[in-house]
This record gives C-alpha cells, sequence and structure tokens, in this order.
C-alpha cells in the first residue's frame, strides 16, 4: 500500500510478501518433519521371583515378535525392539513419487543375580506383554 500524502510506502506484512512464501514452507517443512522424528521409547519392565522361576514382564504395546530381540549373557538378558517402516506415495498425474523411511529401536538390559541358561529361557507375546520365564538358579544357603 501506498501513502500518498505522505509519499511513504507502507511495509506488507510477511506472509504477503513473496520472501513470506519461502519463509512459511520452510517452517511448514520443520513442523512435518518434526512430527515424524519420535524419541525412542522405554521399555517399561517388571520383575518378580517365585520358589520356582524368576519372571520378567516388558510392556511392548504395538510390537510384533519379528521385531524383538531378546539376547542372554551370563546374567544379563537385553530386550532389544527394531521397527522399520518404509512406505511410498506414487502421484502419475503430477510425476512424482515420495519416499518415507522410518525406524525405530528400543532395548533395555536387565541384570540377574544368576547365571542363566539359555536352552532354559521361555519368552512368550501375548497382547503387548513380553513375559520372560526363566528357572531359578538361586541357591539360599542356611546359617547355623
Amino acid at each position: 500500500m501506498e501513502d500518498f500524502k505522505n509519499n511513504r510506502r507502507t511495509p506488507k506484512p510477511i506472509h504477503e510478501k513473496p520472501i513470506g512464501d519461502i519463509l512459511s514452507s520452510i517452517d511448514g517443512f520443520f513442523q512435518d518433519t518434526m512430527k515424524q522424528i519420535s524419541t525412542p521409547r522405554a521399555i517399561n519392565v517388571y520383575e518378580y521371583e517365585t520358589k520356582r522361576e524368576y519372571v520378567i514382564e516388558a510392556e511392548l504395546p504395538g510390537v510384533k515378535k519379528n521385531q524383538i530381540s531378546i539376547d542372554i549373557y551370563h546374567n544379563y538378558i537385553r530386550i532389544a525392539v527394531n521397527d522399520h517402516e518404509v512406505s511410498e506415495t506414487r502421484n502419475e498425474k503430477k510425476g512424482y513419487v515420495s519416499q518415507s523411511r522410518k525406524f525405530q529401536r528400543a532395548e533395555r538390559t536387565i541384570s540377574l543375580p544368576f547365571y542363566v541358561n539359555e536352552s532354559e529361557v521361555k519368552a512368550t507375546l501375548k497382547d503387548g506383554l513380553l513375559v520372560i520365564r526363566i528357572p531359578n538358579r538361586r541357591k539360599r544357603i542356611q546359617v547355623d
């Protein structure tokens, strides 16, 4: 807009200027990108012990069996979840292909009070709850 009386131009707001279009598209890019970035989720673990077994329960909602890996080393158990997605969108009319990839990893290491024989460990996943059962090898010694 021009002010003819004072022979001055009034500045336009930034969103009405050509540079405003560039800034808003850059802003939109970063906002969309931040929506896609997610922090690794923590694995909530509950441990308890009975006379016969040591039980570890891990909450893994929405996780499939093929995304879980369990590693055993001496008296440590590591639970890891890997989520990898690739999606592709094609628009033949506009002539473009859009691809996105998502990779997420979470892990938790649990220290046990005894060594573990991996052949005796049983793990099941049902309704988002991973249950690991280990025969209890803890020996209690009577003090005289």
